[in-house]
């Protein structure tokens, strides 16, 4: 396979889950604003920006409805869901031959709607519509993925984009709430719940996590979950097992070569990080530290599959960059 190509399938995949995170999240706390006074809400949606990791569209301008704009529909902000769409689009489009026409179609369509809304005033009053329809058909989108495109090399690359998305999401999501994990204030009363119930929202993870524990929404019992669920898709571990799955499958295809032997190491290293952690060596201060690393080590992930197969050492200079 290409480098090139195997470069867009991944972005391809990361640019979805991506645009599917922030309409998550994005949602989420468009509902608990109804709720809060706008002091609260305005440091919520600060917390919302930071958990994206991206910088917010004004230093003096933190009004939540900027900000939930900014982060909907500005195509300034790369990282708002109108650019990730745009993105994925993109990508698809240089990789056409290697993706189903169906899934073509379908990340096309879903261009077009997100286009048509940034022009319609109506349209961008009701952003809950807006965000529930994206999400609906993202999941759409990943059936068809799923049914259509053959599951080979290009396959295991929208595979480790989307592992790699949601592993980096969730930790930066996690890490973002770190000091509320250590508050014993924000672990009980209602207000307490409500919180952890919209963290576990963010990761579409409140259904799953409630047949596993029950109702009683625990601080401690929600990053297990989150961060250590060896069964829960949209958990770091889980994630990360998919990753090197991945990239084991994808070095196979190419016979055993070492071209993804960083990534591969970087993935095993991650995982075994989070085999041997417990949540009781996660409730205190060193909290702060392992989420930095399991960030870290997300990162070191993402750049060594792209040294190892996009900018790898003997490729072309035309394809690693080079004038």
């Amino acid at each position: 396979m290409l480098s090139r190509v195997a470069d867009s399938l991944y972005w391809m995949s990361r640019y979805i889950e991506r645009a599917e995170h922030t309409c998550r999240l994005t949602e989420v706390n468009l509902k608990q604003m109804l709720d809060e006074s706008p002091e609260v809400s305005g440091q919520r949606w600060e917390r919302v920006v930071n958990c994206l990791r991206t910088d917010p569209p004004s230093k003096g301008d933190r009004e939540a409805w900027t900000v939930a704009n900014w982060i909907m529909f500005d195509l300034s902000n790369p990282d708002s869901i109108a650019s990730c769409i745009a993105s994925a689009r993109e990508n698809a489009r240089q990789v056409r031959e290697t993706i189903s026409s169906d899934l073509w179609e379908t990340i096309n369509r879903l261009h077009l709607y997100v286009k048509k809304t940034l022009t319609d005033s109506g349209s961008r009053r009701d952003p809950h519509e807006f965000l529930r329809h994206l999400k609906h058909e993202i999941h759409v989108l990943h059936g068809i993925a799923d049914s259509t495109v053959v599951h080979g090399e290009g396959w295991m690359f929208l595979q480790a984009g989307k592992a790699v998305e949601r592993a980096a999401a969730t930790s930066a999501l996690l890490y973002e709430h770190i000091q509320d994990f250590l508050s014993l204030e924000m672990g009980d009363g209602a207000e307490g719940f409500l919180h952890w119930v919209a963290v576990l929202r963010s990761c579409s993870a409140f259904a799953a996590y409630t047949k596993t524990y029950t109702a009683e929404v625990r601080p401690a019992r929600v990053l297990e979950f989150l961060l250590l669920s060896p069964i829960f898709p949209r958990s770091v571990r889980f994630c990360i097992s998919t990753v090197r799955h991945s990239i084991e499958s994808i070095e196979k295809e190419h016979g055993g070569s070492v071209r993804g032997a960083r990534a591969l190491k970087a993935a095993r290293k991650l995982e075994s990080l989070l085999d041997f952690l417990s949540i009781e060596d996660l409730m205190d201060e060193t909290l702060r530290a392992r989420l930095t690393e399991i960030e870290s080590l997300c990162g070191a992930i993402h750049q060594a599959l792209e040294a190892g197969y996009v900018f790898y050492e003997n490729a072309p200079s035309e394809i690693r960059g080079a004038a």
